[in-house]
Formats: structure tokens, C-alpha cells, sequence
């Protein structure tokens, strides 16, 4: 790891990091190929707009431009934006070897949503449910929170928990995020789109994220204690 890293100490055979750096940092981060648990505390220190690996460099404004704030995730999905503050973004780390394990990349996160539905529930979200399956919508493939995945966490139609994966032979990555704050209207000040289709993705984006009204150390904190033992 190349970022500032704080280990901690929780119990089920966890290890917990805190890590720091700019978000380009941070999502280069691999991790060590016999890693069996682990979760990442991330603390970006800079505003970014992290594309999806398979979105065309082109659909951000800023795009090819250095020190612009435009990274590319090396997990799928849409776009989102990483402002410090604004958001808790945590990653897990499992291990081929650990019983979380799953090879089918469908049914792989969807322990992980769990965890963070009890842990909404901790903090008096009692309504959240965990989405099965993909469903792109209509601006799914381009913002990241108007998309449905696997092990992703709804309170009504409103994501409240965006969860990502990036694989390797020997780990699998699992990335979350969930909102403190949600402004649709600076996500879309850096995306193209189509001066007809403006209105309809703001319509869309305006209710598609749920964002917590909670401190991020309360959150991190009910994240943690909802990990399985």
C-alpha cells in the first residue's frame, strides 16, 4: 500500500486500515495476494470524478486534462463523485480462501450488502432492502447511484449503499461508498450530456441516492460492529 495507513483493531479476525491519499491513490491500491479479511477506511484528500472501468474517458468534461480531478476505477459502473467530507467510502478485502468467498460475481457481494443493512439499521433505517441483481435504468451506465447492483442497499428507490467489485485470481475488492451529502447538480456539472437529456437526468439523479444524515465515525462505527464474526 502506498497510502498512510492506520491499523486497528476490531474482533472476527479483521484487520482495519485507515488510509489516506488522493483518490487516484487510493483506487490504485492492490492488495497483498494472501489477504484473508480486511477493510479499508478510505480518507480521501482531494474532489475527484472516479469513472468506471468501462466508460469512454470522453464523458467527462474535464477528461484528458492533467490534475483535473478525472480518475478511472479499475471496478465497473458509472461515474461517481468523491468529495472529502461528502460521503464514507469503505472497502473490504477478501481472500479465495475465506468462507465469504464466492466465485459467482453476482452472488459475491451480496453478504457485504447485508452487513451494511444491519448496520443501516443501527441506525434507524429499518426499511432497507438488497438488490439481487443489475438494473442499469436508463443513466445507470453513466452515474453510478441511477444504477441497481448486486448487494447494493435501497431505502425505497433511492440507493443508499453503491457497491463495486475488482477481482483477482487470489481477492476480490469489494468498494463502497454511501452519501453524507448528495449533489446531483455538481455530479452532472462534470458529465456530457446531451443538452436534450439534461432535464431527464436531473429528474432522475435528484431522488436515486439516500443519503445518510449521520456523523461518518458513526457510520464507520456501525459498519464495523456489523461485520460477521
Amino acid at each position: 500500500m502506498n497510502a498512510k495507513t492506520e491499523p486497528l483493531s476490531i474482533q472476527g479476525g479483521w484487520r482495519a486500515y485507515r488510509l489516506s491519499g488522493t483518490v487516484g491513490e487510493l483506487h490504485a491500491l492492490s492488495p497483498d495476494p494472501g489477504t484473508d479479511r480486511e477493510v479499508w477506511l478510505m480518507s480521501p484528500l482531494d474532489t475527484a470524478l472516479v469513472l468506471g472501468s468501462a466508460q469512454p474517458v470522453d464523458v467527462a468534461k474535464e477528461a484528458g486534462t492533467e490534475g483535473t480531478g478525472v480518475v478511472r476505477r479499475r471496478s465497473g459502473g458509472g461515474a461517481v463523485l468523491v468529495v472529502p467530507g461528502d460521503s464514507v467510502w469503505i472497502d473490504v478485502v477478501i481472500g479465495q480462501e475465506n468462507p465469504l468467498w464466492d466465485h459467482d460475481v453476482n452472488r459475491a457481494p451480496l453478504w457485504l450488502g447485508r452487513v451494511w443493512a444491519t448496520a443501516l439499521a443501527s441506525l434507524d433505517i429499518d426499511s432497507a432492502e438488497i438488490s439481487k441483481r443489475y438494473e442499469p435504468g436508463a443513466w445507470g451506465r453513466l452515474a453510478c447511484f441511477a444504477s441497481r447492483g448486486p448487494g447494493e442497499v435501497l431505502v425505497g428507490q433511492a440507493k443508499a449503499v453503491g457497491i463495486t467489485q475488482r477481482r483477482t485470481r487470489t481477492t476480490a475488492r469489494f468498494q463502497t461508498l454511501v452519501y453524507r451529502r448528495w449533489a446531483p447538480e455538481e455530479l452532472m456539472s462534470r458529465l456530457v450530456v446531451p443538452t436534450g437529456q439534461i432535464d431527464n437526468l436531473r429528474n432522475t439523479l435528484a431522488g436515486s441516492a439516500y443519503p445518510l444524515n449521520a456523523p461518518a465515525e458513526k457510520i464507520i462505527a456501525a459498519f464495523l460492529s456489523s461485520l460477521p464474526r
